[in-house]
């Protein structure tokens, strides 16, 4: 059982020292979110007893067969961009074919990416596909071509995709909100594409967002988004748990390169998001995730042995004991406690974020670390 703190990361989305109640630092600048994980893209510092910094990183005990998650705290001030993880085989494949040619980096790592933001504040989110006549009726709004409402209607997304990446326009970003009122959207709807159009007024991907659905999330409640669902997270305050890896290909709403060929090949239109109306101290595992989570509010908990756990406290006090010991967690720090580790026991005096690997997740960590030992 170790104790690590979170790996910051500054990306201008965002918010101004809105991490700062768990990295324990104060920039002045955008802290958009904190790793505790192994990910080489911000493997996690272990602290001491007393949160103090003992030089090592969990990635200099662990690799991705003992820590199989990456969980985040992710805060947004404005929207993220319009992307989708590939699934496992395409994102081995890509990865190996990157390497062997040296072409642009479209992948992170040779893993699927597939993930679940519990909100800790009110949280909004596109997330999957909205429904083809509700698309529609905002993309006609905006004077797209009847080409492209075909394609739309006829959920052709690919082919939607294209031609309103080609038919973007500042003009018709401008008049997204405008749009989606006249469509007869909600007012909290029509108030997320006004902070689309105030944020990304010259980019093309903002005329995609009117194809994904619409989410708002209360504190404790959860959306699940597996690999090859679109989704961009548009502002808010979250616990995000995922497989290891960094495989992000966008699509829009963002200075970063978009592949729009990658995107494309990564969507799967068989799978959609699964929202979990949960509150803090439910147990959430959604169907066929490869992990699950408990935002226990004050209390105690066994968690047993078996599996890979990470015990990371949102606030107030928590103490994590077993045969080895007792800790005590703060704000920001998580306990890492690898499958081999004994039973522990949790007692909380606030909200601890409680995540544990499953048996599928133990399986398919062992068969896609087979296949990345070749390409590393």
């Amino acid at each position: 059982m170790l104790i690590v703190r979170g790996a910051v990361k500054d990306y201008d989305w965002g918010v101004v020292d809105g991490l700062q109640p768990w990295s324990g630092q104060t920039t002045g600048g955008p802290q958009a979110e904190l790793w505790f994980g192994v990910h080489p893209g911000g493997p996690s510092p272990l602290v001491d007893t007393g949160g103090r910094p003992t030089g090592e990183l969990l990635a200099d005990l662990f690799d991705i067969e003992a820590i199989p998650l990456l969980v985040k705290l992710l805060a947004a001030a404005r929207p993220l961009s319009v992307q989708v993880h590939p699934p496992r085989q395409l994102a081995a494949d890509g990865w190996r074919e990157q390497q062997a040619s040296g072409s642009a980096a479209v992948y992170s790592d040779p893993f699927e990416k597939t993930e679940m933001l519990v909100a800790l504040e009110e949280f909004e989110a596109f997330a999957g596909w909205r429904s083809e006549v509700e698309a529609a009726a905002i993309l006609e709004e905006l004077g797209i071509s009847e080409q492209i409402l075909a394609a739309v209607r006829h959920r052709d997304r690919a082919t939607a995709i294209r031609g309103l990446l080609d038919a973007s326009s500042p003009d018709r970003i401008a008049r997204l909100a405008e749009a989606a009122q006249a469509a007869g959207l909600p007012a909290e709807q029509v108030a997320a594409y006004a902070t689309v159009a105030d944020h990304y007024p010259v980019d093309q991907g903002a005329l995609v967002t009117p194809l994904l659905a619409y989410l708002a999330l209360q504190p404790g409640q959860a959306v699940y988004v597996p690999a090859g669902v679109p989704h961009s997270y548009i502002r808010g305050i979250g616990l995000e748990v995922m497989t290891s890896s960094d495989n992000v290909i966008r699509l829009g709403l963002t200075g970063k390169p978009v592949f729009v060929d990658h995107a494309l090949l990564a969507l799967d239109d068989q799978l959609a998001p699964q929202f979990m109306d949960t509150r803090h101290g439910d147990l959430i595992w959604p169907v066929s995730a490869p992990f699950v989570v408990r935002m226990l509010r004050s209390g105690g908990e066994r968690i047993p042995s078996g599996a890979y756990r990470i015990l990371l406290l949102i606030e107030g006090t928590a103490r994590v004991s077993s045969e080895f010991g007792e800790i005590t967690l703060t704000p920001g720090t998580a306990a890492v406690i690898s499958a081999q580790d004994p039973d522990s026991h949790v007692e909380a005096d606030g909200l601890v974020a409680i995540v544990q690997s499953t048996a599928r997740q133990t399986e398919f960590v062992h068969e896609r670390w087979d296949v990345a030992r070749n390409e590393y």
